[in-house]
């Protein structure tokens, strides 16, 4: 049977089942002696039918021609139609709806997408993400998703800490569409698909010239606004010409945000229940005998260089277990910018603590080009050469707080003790300003220590706010060749890939070393209790070079390889032609990290520990095959299989089979089951260890709140691949033309999870006498946290189950047409399992029934319960209105402080409007607002993680309020 008569036979057998009537426009034709409609679920069994995947040549209707095209999912094509995979399709006309500003903000607009395991822009403020922006899908974490452009892979971005693709690197006015996978894919992609795959499909066979701008802003003052501008054109017709190229460039440009200028997030504090408890000016630590000045190595040879001065007793460790400060005492910690810490330290000394969120960026300045093409070239009916290009550069400025110094801080920095500095700041009594501390500590019956140098903290205000630039370029250049050859159909293709980071600190750090030699020396007049120095101080700081402005890292991801498939014909079934694809696939992974000289000491003040260059690569193969089998009239079978062999961790094989059946006219049922894996990134295996500083963390042993302490980090060589089973079954149901359901049950079981466990976590876990926690803490003498191992390991595993809800109504209402659709996930379960066995539920909760954070709370995200988008759009003639409900779950946040009452952040709505024009030939207008009604954020939040930003979820809210906007297009050509 030829490839056509075997495609007719198929789609007349399938759809004469189908019946008339849709919600898409129908359309008459033939084929044999029966005359059909096609409707949406005709259209969705065509795909769950082989017939209509043949490779040979597409199925004739009447005049009509469906193109066949490869579905996200399948390396076989197919109708671009709904199938046995849940597929959600994201197109142009609903990004421009939407009033996005950026491909991450389009992408957080998925209800699949999770803020937990995200990151987005607004967490950099202390993060050091270098300007990154990722994607999680179902919770189950960024580097579990698979990012693909055009259907293959981008490099991986340029960083030490996060393998995963910079979102924000494509380019949203390229974008054509956007496929999300909602499930493993690992049989067909390889590693990193245990979550899904989101596919961008840019642009292509586009004739015409067409120029776009855009610009928005906040209805509040303060910063948040954009602007941008694109162009799309595109010549020839690949039919007509034999060739086609289509070309895009665009600018964006994010102005920041600060959150001095929102008053929900202008500050930490929520007294009596939460205080915002960050190491501030001016706490007397406690007596200390300063060392010889002599650096002194132990053993000799080891590069070793111990502290040569000592503690005395009563040392506190933390500024809630030192002498307290002056000015708290006089009720004036506000003119060094700290508040007083309603809470005295243990030893009933009052202190100042430090609020940050009145220095912090909520959003960062962010300037980005991109630059993409694309082309084909038909050299004959046979086979035409393709080629795709993309280039991205991108600048974000983040700015935020001083950084710390105490002395715990100031211990990790070899250079004190390679320089014979020692790590503390000490005001002497020959200070002219040791008197205040003398007559201070005095009245408050703490004068045995008086006379000796004393330990101070410092939030250091002397360079200004910490401000980092940091610029990112991504390139991919792809070539290749398809068409028929002896029959099958063929595509072979070549792709480099490469993402480059450059960051730089304009302003705020410092050398800690130089910092404190100034600060320590006999003859110092330094004053921790102002802001204003002596011109003498000042001077010396500048002689000494303390201020650090310049690099901090280069770094360079590439991805070279080729990859080859052949499908065709094998055989016959009850249902149809089978159908098969297979094929091979090659490429090596580099990862380059440069720490300029400074970043490499870890002696620059926010910077984190000294971190080690990496130079590392790796190579992969692959082989992957897939089968379509009609089994009859009304089932469809496939089956996907690949296997992958590192250079490094070594083989790994994973499948993927579907069923599809359809019983009647109006209903598909489709399912799966599959295995996924991640193999450990380049990143994960080989990043150095370092001693830095944690993120904050409460200590349920102490009491303490607010807490950062040195931290262990880096890779480990021996961590093994995670692996992971996956379920779904679905339906599609359209009981009218006007009205279809799609609702997918999925079910996810992943273990030997690669992570950081957080900061919080471990000191919880480690408190509660977990043995898996044991040695991942170490306390100071005085029963304080000093130390925490936060390294990389393979810690426990996740089940996932859910629901994906896809509902579409259309009616036509006066002289127009109404449409709706709602897309929602309702998360059923997402346990996970510490090393130990202990389960933490994560559905709704950052925390557990005693309070203490959830395993995964670490990434800054919660697991909603229920979360959608509702969007209706009213269209007649010119003219149409779109409004759509933004809507998530409430959750559980923690516990207040004071009466240890359960906090629950309530469930919230926002909701956007656009009113597009197309009167007007060759152009568009749009004008509209994202939160309608400005709506603040619920209640407060309770922090777990790295987050600076604090008073709400920065997770779930955009801190811009109403954002409004106006935006044209006008075609030239």
């Amino acid at each position: 049977m030829s490839s056509q008569t075997g495609h007719s036979h198929l789609t007349e057998a399938a759809c004469v089942l189908l019946g008339a009537g849709s919600i898409d426009q129908p359309f008459t034709a033939f084929t044999g002696d029966h005359m059909f409609r096609r409707t949406k679920v005709c259209s969705a069994v065509l795909v769950a039918f082989g017939g209509t995947l043949a490779l040979g040549a597409a199925p004739a209707f009447g005049q009509q021609t469906l193109d066949r095209v490869e579905i996200t999912g399948s390396s076989i094509k197919r109708i671009d139609v709904e199938g046995s995979l849940p597929v959600q399709t994201v197109t142009r006309e609903d990004i421009e709806r939407s009033g996005v500003t950026s491909t991450e903000q389009l992408l957080q607009s998925i209800t699949a997408a999770s803020s937990a395991g995200g990151t987005a822009n607004a967490t950099g403020a202390g993060a050091s993400t270098y300007g990154l922006a990722t994607i999680s899908l179902h919770g189950l974490g960024e580097e579990r998703t698979l990012v693909l452009v055009n259907g293959r892979r981008l490099a991986i971005f340029a960083n030490p800490s996060v393998a995963a693709v910079n979102v924000n690197v494509i380019p949203l006015a390229a974008i054509e569409r956007v496929e999300v996978v909602k499930d493993g894919a690992s049989g067909v992609y390889g590693s990193d698909a245990i979550a899904g795959v989101v596919n961008f499909i840019l642009k292509k066979d586009y004739q015409g010239l067409e120029l776009n701008v855009s610009t928005g802003t906040p209805t509040r003052d303060g910063g948040g606004q954009n602007h941008g501008v694109s162009v799309v054109g595109g010549l020839g017709n690949l039919q007509k010409d034999r060739y086609s190229v289509t070309f895009s460039a665009s600018l964006e440009k994010d102005f920041p945000l600060f959150a001095k200028d929102r008053k929900f997030a202008a500050t930490g504090n929520q007294f009596p229940y939460i205080v915002s408890g960050a190491t501030g000016q001016g706490n007397i630590e406690g007596a200390y005998t300063p060392g010889t000045g002599i650096p002194t190595e132990v053993p000799p040879g080891s590069g070793n260089f111990v502290e040569t001065g000592s503690r005395q007793p009563g040392f506190g460790n933390s500024p809630g277990t030192g002498y307290g400060n002056p000015l708290a005492a006089a009720d004036n910690c506000e003119s060094i910018n700290m508040f007083l810490n309603p809470t005295p330290s243990n030893k009933g000394a009052p202190y100042c603590t430090f609020d940050s969120n009145t220095f912090v960026g909520l959003l960062p300045k962010r300037d980005l080009i991109n630059l993409t093409a694309n082309g084909v070239v038909k050299v004959s009916d046979a086979v035409e050469l393709f080629g795709d290009v993309l280039f991205s550069k991108s600048k974000v400025t983040q700015r935020f707080q001083p950084s710390p110094v105490r002395r715990q801080f100031l211990t990790s920095d070899a250079e004190f003790g390679k320089q014979g500095v020692d790590p503390i700041l000490l005001i002497r009594p020959s200070n002219p300003n040791y008197q205040i501390a003398a007559d201070y500590l005095n009245a408050n019956g703490c004068g045995s220590i008086v006379g000796q140098p004393l330990g101070v903290t410092a939030r250091v205000f002397d360079f200004g706010l910490r401000t980092s630039e940091d610029e990112n370029e991504q390139t991919r250049l792809v070539v290749g060749s398809r068409g028929t050859l002896f029959g099958l159909d063929y595509e072979v293709a070549a792709a480099h890939n490469e993402s480059k980071t450059s960051g730089t600190v304009p302003d705020g750090y410092f050398s800690q070393v130089a910092y404190a030699r100034v600060i320590n020396d006999p003859n110092s007049d330094w004053n921790p209790w102002s802001l204003t120095q002596s011109a003498a101080f000042n001077a010396a700081l500048a002689a000494a070079g303390a201020k650090y402005t310049g690099g901090t890292l280069e770094a360079k991801s590439t991805a070279d390889g080729i990859d080859g498939k052949i499908s065709g014909e094998l055989g016959k079934l009850g249902g149809g032609t089978v159908q098969y694809a297979v094929g091979a696939a090659y490429r090596e992974e580099k990862l380059k990290t440069t720490p300029s000289a400074a970043l490499g000491t870890g002696d620059i003040a926010g910077l984190g520990g000294a971190t080690a260059p990496v130079d590392v690569k790796r190579k992969v193969a692959s082989i992957f095959g897939e089968l379509l089998l009609p089994i009859s009239k009304t089932l469809e079978g496939s089956l996907a299989v690949r296997g992958d062999k590192y250079s490094v961790i070594g083989d790994s094989m994973n499948y993927k089979a579907a069923l599809s059946w359809r019983p009647n006219q109006t209903f598909l049922v489709r399912g799966s089951v599959g295995t996924s894996f991640r193999a450990p990134s380049l990143i994960d295996l080989y990043t150095p260890e370092t001693i830095g500083t944690s993120e904050q963390f409460d200590d349920p042993g102490t009491g303490q709140t607010d807490l950062q302490v040195n931290a262990k980090n880096g890779g480990k060589s021996d961590l093994k691949p995670e692996k992971s089973q996956q379920e779904t079954i679905g339906i599609v149901f359209q009981p009218t033309p006007n009205f279809s359901a799609a609702v997918d049950l999925f079910n996810v079981r992943v273990k030997d999870y690669i992570q950081t466990p957080s900061a919080q976590l471990i000191v919880s876990r480690f408190r509660a006498g977990d043995p898996a926690y044991a040695g991942l803490v170490t306390l100071a003498p005085n029963g304080d946290v000093d130390l925490i191992d936060q390294k990389l390991s393979n810690t426990g595993g996740s089940t996932v189950r859910g629901l994906d809800v896809d509902l579409r109504y259309s009616e036509n209402v006066a002289d127009g047409k109404f449409s709706a659709r709602l897309f929602g996930t309702y998360m059923l379960k997402f346990d996970e399992t510490t090393p130990s066995g202990a389960i933490s539920h994560r559905v709704g909760t950052i925390v557990d029934p005693a309070g203490n954070p959830v395993s995964g709370a670490d990434n800054g995200g919660v697991v909603l319960r229920w979360k959608h988008a509702l969007t209706g759009t009213y269209s007649t003639g010119a003219w149409a209105f779109t409004a759509t409900q933004n809507f998530a779950s409430g959750y559980e946040a923690g516990r207040n402080a004071i009466d240890n009452d359960r906090n629950f952040i309530p469930s919230f709505s926002t909701y956007d409007a656009n009113i597009t024009y197309t009167g007007i030939k060759n152009l568009r207008l749009a004008i509209g607002a994202r939160n309608l009604f400005d709506k603040n954020p619920p209640g407060v939040f309770t922090p777990v993680s790295n987050q600076f930003q604090g008073g709400y979820d920065i997770t779930q809210y955009d801190p811009r309020g109403r954002f409004v906007y106006v935006a044209a297009g006008y075609k030239f050509w």
